[in-house]
């Protein structure tokens, strides 16, 4: 009965000390999938009007899926969908593969759309560009940008930054810049506000002139410097639980920006309304 005591209590101490160990609380899945949509159509409800895009939106999906969270095996389904979708050049499952835990996949997909750049290399590299080309080539397969390769690549990264965000706004704690791209406010600008400024700038180019660009880009440049100052007070690179609140609301609040603006400026540029609004 002593012995039966003692390993009840090794066993108790064990799970309470496996309860504090920090984990990363990914976003799920069908939460991304929403907060893409709403960037992309709130307000819209193309789903809702026109049935037959629901094809190139679960295409776009799986696609983002595949470039950013796939990890241990998973996503065979979604590799399958893009193939029967006709999206060419898809890589094998274990090409892209990192086969450890859900936390590790962070460090080498979540840390910005050209974090090859002084980054990664090696295999780690190689295994980054195959990812990003699941998503290039949907996106290729969906769209039609008429040679520019550089408004292709900006629609692209704004795919990579919206789940970036969501997991930024779905964070149980603060994680740094080595696990995760930065919120904002750094004064690299190597972070999710100043990558949306500059792929927002390329992508609306013809609407620079518009209110509601000047406006996202005005609300963003300020959601920056909030961060920015949010950080600075937290030298430690630790955040109290009140910092780390009020640095989640910024990311809603960024997300607020995306979703009550993008929207319009989509359906405004003719890639994107071909395809989603060709009934209009």
């Amino acid at each position: 009965m002593k012995r039966f005591k003692k390993l009840s209590a090794v066993l108790l101490a064990l799970v309470l000390l496996l309860s504090d160990i920090p984990t990363v609380r990914a976003f799920p899945r069908d939460e991304h999938d929403r907060m893409t949509e709403d960037v992309l159509f709130k307000n819209f409800k193309v789903i809702d009007n026109d049935p037959s895009v629901l094809d190139e939106i679960n295409a776009l999906e799986s696609a983002a899926y595949l470039t950013i969270d796939q990890f241990n095996e998973n996503g065979q389904g979604d590799l399958t969908a893009l193939k029967t979708f006709g999206v060419k050049k898809l890589p094998k499952l274990r090409d892209i593969d990192y086969p450890s835990s859900g936390a590790y996949h962070r460090r080498v997909t979540h840390r910005g759309w050209t974090a090859e750049i002084g980054v990664y290399d090696g295999e780690v590299l190689e295994r980054w560009l195959l990812r990003k080309e699941i998503l290039i080539s949907t996106v290729e397969k969906i769209f039609d940008f008429k040679g520019d390769e550089t408004k292709k690549d900006s629609f692209c990264a704004l795919i990579y930054y919206i789940h970036i965000l969501g997991d930024r706004i779905d964070d149980t704690k603060y994680y740094p810049n080595a696990e995760i791209m930065e919120l904002g406010g750094r004064t690299d600008e190597q972070d999710i506000a100043c990558e949306l400024l500059k792929y927002i700038e390329i992508l609306f180019e013809d609407q620079k002139h518009t209110h509601k660009y000047q406006h996202v880009v005005s609300k963003l440049e300020i959601l920056d410097s909030g961060i920015k100052e949010l950080l600075k007070s937290q030298p430690s690179g630790l955040m109290s639980s009140e910092a780390f609140a009020r640095y989640q609301e910024y990311a809603e609040d960024t997300r607020d920006v995306l979703t009550c603006n993008l929207p319009e400026m989509l359906k405004d540029e003719d890639f994107f309304s071909e395809v989603f609004y060709r009934k209009d």
